[in-house]
């Protein structure tokens, strides 16, 4: 198995959740895109190797509220940046 950071699937999955209740965000591919960069490199990497590895990783991440908040924020302010800096 590859080496997977795990925090990206978490990460799209917040931001998705995020733009989908947000009617002000443009959600095309790019902005997308520039939201979960943004988001992704403002949190630690948390890298799996194995299956079993990527799956503790995951529920790791959940079953921890400060690490959630964390993720959510980091999502959060990513996303308005790039609705404060559209590419249009």
């Amino acid at each position: 198995m590859p080496l997977i950071n795990s925090m990206e699937q978490i990460v799209t999955e917040t931001v998705m959740e995020i733009m989908t209740h947000d009617e002000t965000c443009c959600s095309c591919e790019q902005c997308i895109e520039d939201a979960e960069c943004l988001a992704l490199n403002s949190l630690p990497a948390k890298y799996v190797s194995t299956a079993k590895g990527e799956l503790y990783s995951k529920l790791s991440q959940v079953m921890i509220k400060q690490h959630s908040i964390d993720v959510h924020v980091a999502c959060l302010n990513a996303i308005e940046f790039v609705k404060t800096h559209p590419h249009h």
